[in-house]
């Protein structure tokens, strides 16, 4: 990995970190082409949004794939809701027009695994250069796309994730879209294309076209699920220009963390939407690499068993980051208070063995567990970060946010207006849907820019 700051002050990294918050931009975005509105019998993917009958019309995300069912979704409190046949989860109501963008481009799904007619298909892995790979490294594919390698979870498994941008002046582009996997969202000029996936699920390796009908340049993105980030052929024109986008200010960061950050099968669905993807993007932060991993905490390896939090220091190392975030864990409910404090000390040692970035670190929220369980461990990491000062190491405790970060009864079936943790958190009573990951990293991200940076010294 490249040298990243470190020939620098802590006091300019601090001000290269306060012009990246100022330049930070939200993730979900007025899309070019509105949702198409729910239909009974329709066959819908996960991930999909589709828009209800309602004044003021609600969107809504396939939390699975199936058949629409008789009955429309219409809450608009809670997190999911059945349709009869598919369950969706609530993302609200748009505060843009729904309708599709009076410049949008032409979308064609062609339905065709081969590349569209016209136009020669691009080596994605010789021409890598052309390419800029945001919180994660290319690692070659077959023999003309990229894997998106984030780290290892274990000693034979590799996270993908991350996103791809570049600039074209191509009035019209293709993309292949990998087979089985949750599909892609484009990204124009900062505007979603879709406001849901392209070709997820999909049985073979389609490709699909935007035309906008006239040759400018413009900066394109591309979004992958939580899982699976591939980047496969694109095809353009011999006319056609690309080049890779600037990267955030040499800007990079790690996240530490657990299935809050590596995501849930409750969600986030909307491609893009991890926690740490989407709090980087708010923080102005978008080379964000997200080292989560699903029931994992500093002392719980999880069921793989996994890394935990201190095995992942050495690849967090390697990135040599300009600042480091860590949430939670709940996971590690079951352990003492004096077991959670020594391991988060051994882990913080670790970090400071290699690295002096500032670490920014958000206890665990209070949903899953009972609220003394999670003061244990909220306690035991804050008496551990108090234990090394002077050292730039920054806790957050979401237990006294001051009004609540989450509020009302721990009953995700009881919807009421009162009571956030309804609209948020998904069926399991612990998981954030795609409302809950976006209502998070907002709030992180305030609190990040107003409690914590102001401290880095």
């Amino acid at each position: 990995m490249s040298s990243r700051n470190w020939n620098q002050s802590t006091a300019a990294l601090k001000n290269k970190l306060e012009r990246a918050f100022a330049a930070g931009r939200p993730l979900w975005t007025r899309p070019w082409i509105g949702p198409s509105a729910w239909t009974s019998g329709e066959a819908v993917k996960q991930g999909d949004v589709r828009k209800n009958s309602a004044t003021p019309t609600q969107w809504y995300v396939a939390a699975a794939s199936g058949t629409c069912g008789a009955t429309e979704p219409s809450h608009v409190n809670g997190a999911a809701v059945t349709d009869g046949a598919v369950l969706w989860t609530h993302l609200g109501g748009p505060a843009w027009d729904p309708a599709d963008d009076v410049a949008k481009p032409t979308l064609t799904l062609t339905g065709a695994t081969s590349t569209p007619a016209g136009m020669t298909a691009l080596d994605v892995w010789a021409n890598r250069s052309l390419f800029t790979f945001n919180g994660c490294a290319p690692a070659q594919h077959a023999t003309n796309r990229a894997n998106l390698q984030v780290f290892n979870i274990n000693a034979s498994s590799t996270q993908r994730g991350g996103y791809v941008s570049f600039w074209s002046d191509a009035p019209k582009i293709g993309f292949e879209v990998a087979s089985g996997t949750a599909g892609i969202c484009l990204f124009v000029d900062g505007r979603p294309v879709t406001s849901g996936p392209i070709y997820p699920s999909s049985a073979s390796n389609y490709w699909v076209t935007v035309d906008w009908g006239v040759r400018k340049p413009r900066l394109w993105e591309i979004h992958y699920g939580k899982d699976n980030a591939s980047l496969f052929q694109i095809a353009l024109t011999s006319a056609d220009q690309i080049w890779a986008a600037p990267n955030s200010g040499t800007l990079r960061a790690g996240f530490i963390g657990d299935s809050y950050v590596a995501g849930s099968s409750y969600g986030p669905f909307l491609l893009g939407n991890t926690l740490s993807e989407h709090f980087g993007r708010l923080i102005g932060i978008d080379d964000m690499w997200r080292m989560g991993i699903g029931g994992t905490g500093l002392i719980n390896p999880g069921t793989g068993p996994f890394y935990t939090y201190r095995e992942r220091v050495p690849q967090l190392l390697n990135l040599n980051p300009s600042a480091i975030f860590v949430y939670g864990s709940t996971n590690d409910l079951s352990y003492s208070q004096a077991a959670i404090t020594a391991e988060a000390l051994a882990f913080l040692d670790a970090i400071r063995a290699g690295s002096s970035a500032p670490i920014f670190w958000f206890g665990p929220a209070p949903i899953a567990g009972s609220y003394s369980s999670i003061q244990t461990v909220d306690t035991a990491v804050a008496a551990a970060v108090a234990a090394r000062p002077g050292k730039n190491i920054i806790y957050k405790s979401m237990l006294t946010a001051v009004p609540p970060w989450l509020t009302g009864s721990h009953n995700n079936a009881s919807y009421s207006w009162t009571s956030n943790i309804s609209q948020f958190i998904g069926g399991d009573n612990v998981h954030p849907v795609d409302k809950g990951t976006m209502y998070l990293a907002g709030r992180m991200a305030s609190a990040y820019a107003n409690d914590m940076l102001p401290l880095v010294a």
